[in-house]
């Protein structure tokens, strides 16, 4: 029976998006404001609703956090169970009404950055009966009396299901470490998360197989990727029958993934994809092999789905057609008759039910918008209130931020691209700040908190995110287009994006700088080399510069999955490398660079920054730089990243900035964050 939602109580008092408009003229905001760790993350309720959880970095130990444990009722502290040392709690989540199970991160060696070990811990809500359940440290010395130790294992596990499939029991995917070039079969257990003890249910048909099971505990579905082909995907009945192939694309011309089962095991969501059109969530009949289709946006692909309280089934998806939205899957479910009533007390955000009570009567609801980083209230349904509870940036002041403003632009070869654009207060030309994000392929910016592109608004710049072709969330036609496209066609829509920026009169022509990491430091500098006199300045941070040394030296290529990746997203033909690395057209750069890079980065190794470096002096080009010795792709330390964005703001504001910004940087400069 539907539930009609007349009217909700909706207390605010201490949440930061609901505050009074600040409209007081204010100086830069302390850039460690913006790089400040949240205080509040991954907030859950438990199962009974007795207790609530989330994750609190420590602010006296980067390597560390804790998992703040709150009583449900009095809002006093249960239990805080801090990381151990140079560890960190990367997830959690409830596997019964009083005990949690932790994921675990680990710093490793020299590197700054902590790396995920594919351990598993557990705890009493009290903290008593905690174990290492998983993992190289358990059945080894532990230092507490209260741990008991299991027995030692060399590989990495993860949660197939964050449900219990049983008192006690969950289920979860593990994969060796002895075989990590070509991986390994991935074997789904039944883990006994009071003492670690382990029942296998069997292997994937193929290595490196990610697996699905139903809501009987079942695994039932295993898919993997087909050399990017798209994913094969295979069935079974039960853990006791043989894998059958569902789907080969390369046969069957359809290509989906699996996401989970309906309420009944029926059917499996799958996501679609339709070619040039963005991929739609559809519902897969097991029987008889027909697709019904659930939802698919204007030109966007579908966002997470929300489970219903139960975890039986979906109640709604984020959209991302522009401003991020709810698609409801069934209009008069409880789930999405209290959130339509919810999202009336939240205009222009997105405010969805993230964690549910067993019974469904109690729910975390998250609220974060373009302007807001996210605020947590406890929804209680007898009473209709949703009662205000943590927000993750309480520092940040909502009206304070700018807009994001998604925009839409034709290429010149007729590519319909889309993006972002935030700007500051003011009137427009702007200066202008071109942010291509990383990965490239398969990533995409979003309509959300950014905090990078809120720094450079409050600093009176205009910011362009643009997805470009490659990227990801617009069809699987659309990140094809950009394999093997780097420094070309690629590059040229960041070019048409910045030329639609001034022939819109966002952009003053004449002060425009571009800034990017990852993929995005090769596209920044890329830009410099293509077009030199469209930049005045260029930010390669963890940048990419050379194109042989990706193929050859990176962490990536050292799986066999990771190589084929290189080979299909970059070639192979050493010559046509080079030429498209920026280490290749140094003499064409009129730009000021500034280099940003840790002397540990695996992703895109050092050798990059000196290759290019040593390319820039032969030609007596000007350059800055930062390196950090021990940091890897992208700096983790707090002190690191502060010094890093105060050196691209100053780098910046030498350039394109007025002499206001700049008395303004002196004034932020001293400002204590």
């Amino acid at each position: 029976m539907a539930l009609l939602v007349t009217s909700l109580l909706i207390t605010h008092e201490g949440a930061a998006a609901d505050a009074a408009p600040n409209t007081a003229a204010h100086g830069p905001i302390p850039i460690g404001n913006f790089i400040r760790q949240p205080d509040f993350s991954k907030v859950t309720i438990s199962p009974d609703g007795r207790y609530l959880a989330a994750l609190v970095p420590l602010p006296d130990n980067p390597y560390g956090n804790l998992i703040g444990i709150v009583d449900a009722k009095t809002a006093k502290i249960v239990h805080v169970l801090r990381s151990a040392s140079n560890t960190l709690i990367a997830d959690y989540f409830w596997a019964s009404d009083d005990r949690i199970v932790a994921t675990l991160a680990t710093q490793r060696g020299g590197l700054d950055t902590p790396l995920p070990t594919g351990e598993l811990f557990a705890t009493n809500a009290d903290g008593s009966d905690q174990v290492d359940l998983f993992g190289y440290r358990a059945g080894g010395p532990q230092t507490g009396t209260l741990i008991h130790t299991t027995e030692k294992r060399n590989a990495y596990a993860e949660p197939i299901s964050r449900y219990p499939i049983d008192k006690n029991k969950i289920l979860i995917a593990v994969n060796d470490f002895t075989h990590e070039r070509a991986g390994s079969f991935t074997e789904a257990e039944i883990l006994d998360i009071r003492n670690g003890r382990a029942v296998s249910q069997g292997n994937s048909p193929v290595p490196n197989a990610k697996l699905i099971a139903d809501h009987a505990g079942q695994v039932r579905v295993a898919y993997a990727d087909n050399q990017f082909k798209g994913d094969m995907v295979w069935l079974r009945a039960s853990p006791s029958d043989a894998w059958t192939v569902l789907n080969d694309p390369g046969k069957s011309g359809v290509e989906f993934a699996p996401i989970g089962f309906n309420r009944d095991n029926s059917k499996l969501y799958v996501r679609m994809a339709h070619g040039d059109r963005p991929d739609a969530i559809e519902l897969m009949d097991l029987a008889n092999h027909t697709f019904t289709k659930v939802y698919q946006g204007q030109f966007a692909d579908p966002g997470e789905l929300l489970p219903t309280a139960d975890g039986l089934d979906y109640y709604a998806i984020i959209t991302n057609d522009g401003e991020q939205k709810l698609f409801y899957l069934n209009e008069n479910s409880p789930e999405a008759q209290l959130s339509k009533a919810l999202a009336a007390n939240f205009p222009g955000q997105l405010a969805y039910f993230s964690s549910f009570t067993r019974d469904g009567k109690r729910a975390i609801v998250r609220v974060v918008s373009d302007r807001n980083p996210g605020d947590y209230y406890l929804f209680d349904l007898d009473t209709r209130n949703a009662r205000y509870v943590f927000s993750a940036m309480p520092w940040i002041d909502a009206h304070q931020m700018r807009p994001m403003q998604p925009i839409e632009l034709t290429t010149r070869d007729g590519l319909l691209l889309h993006g972002f654009l935030t700007v500051p207060a003011g009137n427009k030309p702007f200066p202008l700040i071109v942010l291509p994000h990383g990965g490239p392929h398969w990533i995409f910016d979003t309509w959300g908190f950014n905090s990078e592109t809120q720094m450079f608004a409050d600093r009176g710049y205009a910011v362009l995110q643009i997805n470009y072709r490659g990227s990801g969330g617009y069809g699987v036609n659309f990140v094809s287009r950009g394999f093997r496209q780097w420094g070309l066609s690629m590059q040229d829509d960041l070019t048409d994006a910045t030329e639609w920026a001034i022939h819109q009169g966002y952009a003053d022509a004449q002060r425009i700088c571009i800034y990017g990491a990852s993929y995005g430091g090769y596209a920044a500098i890329e830009g410099a080399v293509r077009e030199p006199d469209l930049y005045k300045c260029a930010v390669g941070y963890s940048g990419v510069y050379d194109l042989r040394v990706q193929l050859s030296n990176s962490d990536t290529e050292q799986t066999d999955k990771g190589d084929a990746y290189l080979k299909l997203a970059l070639g192979y033909d050493q010559d046509d490398l080079l030429r498209r690395s920026p280490l290749s057209g140094v003499n064409r750069i009129k730009a000021d660079l500034l280099l940003i890079h840790g002397g540990e980065d695996p992703r895109a190794p050092f050798k990059n920054f000196k290759e290019l470096t040593k390319a820039l002096d032969q030609d007596n080009k000007h350059y800055e730089t930062l390196v950090e010795p021990d940091e890897g792709h992208g700096f983790f330390l707090p002190q690191h990243r502060e010094e890093a964005y105060e050196k691209i703001v100053s780098f910046i504001d030498s350039h394109i900035g007025s002499s206001d910004m700049a008395s303004d940087k002196q004034t932020q400069a001293k400002a204590s964050p």
